[in-house]
């Protein structure tokens, strides 16, 4: 019986034919498969704007004074005081009136205790002691680096802002086109860290663009964009 098989020449043109569909599917795999740093920094987003609602309507630890005197009266966070019912905060411990740069130490503290770290410490009591920065990481290994803290009743328009890495150590470690550093972080996808800033109200603004519109309800997480492809 004679065996049927493909010739040398039947099979180059299988091969041919599959290198073209793969040169056509791949760039439209890659082109639709989540951009992962733009899901990460979403994720931190509404992670920090989850915990900021949570603490600011927490009566136990930020109790409204809004109708308290000139001397005692505070906005949001704004304040350095201890409360009893702040168990988080230290509860008895720290119920008296505490130095108003420790303002920063208090929201911190609070903050961080509700997020999932990546040291799973129980206490996770933040003591600045006179830094300007306080770093941190959380399981899902991003880097948080709280920056400009001017949370003080005394500082005008008080606040503190959250520079976060959303892939960690990884590069490019950049935020911008201006970030260049040796890297491409003019192309969109290369963008792996950005800045929010959480207001002694309650209010949070994303300085860079790129996560401004990585956190928006119309951001496509594939990263394409017509206007700008």
């Amino acid at each position: 019986m004679k065996i049927k098989a493909f010739t040398l020449t039947e099979l180059l043109i299988a091969l041919a034919v599959i290198g073209v569909l793969i040169a056509i599917l791949l760039p439209v795999i890659f082109n639709i498969m989540p951009d992962q740093n733009a899901l990460m920094a979403k994720r931190a987003y509404y992670a920090v704007q989850t915990i900021t609602n949570s603490l600011i309507n927490d009566e136990a630890c930020y109790p409204n004074k809004t109708q308290a005197s000139e001397d005692e009266i505070r906005e949001g966070f704004d304040d350095g005081y201890g409360y009893a019912d702040c168990v988080m905060w230290g509860g008895r411990y720290n119920e008296d009136y505490i130095e108003q740069e420790d303002a920063n130490s208090k929201f911190l503290t609070l903050f961080i205790n509700k997020l999932d770290l990546k040291n799973n410490k129980t206490d996770n009591s933040v003591n600045l002691d006179g830094e300007s920065t306080y770093e941190f990481k959380t399981k899902d290994s991003m880097v948080w680096t709280a920056q400009n803290m001017k949370l003080a009743h005394s500082n005008t328009n008080p606040s503190i802002e959250f520079m976060i890495d959303v892939n960690g150590p990884d590069k490019p470690n950049c935020k911008s086109p201006e970030d260049t550093d040796g890297t491409n972080c003019d192309k969109k996808k290369d963008f792996d860290r950005f800045t929010v800033k959480v207001s002694a109200d309650g209010k949070l603004d994303i300085t860079e663009d790129w996560a401004q519109k990585a956190v928006g309800i119309d951001f496509d997480i594939t990263g394409s964009d017509k206007d700008n492809p």
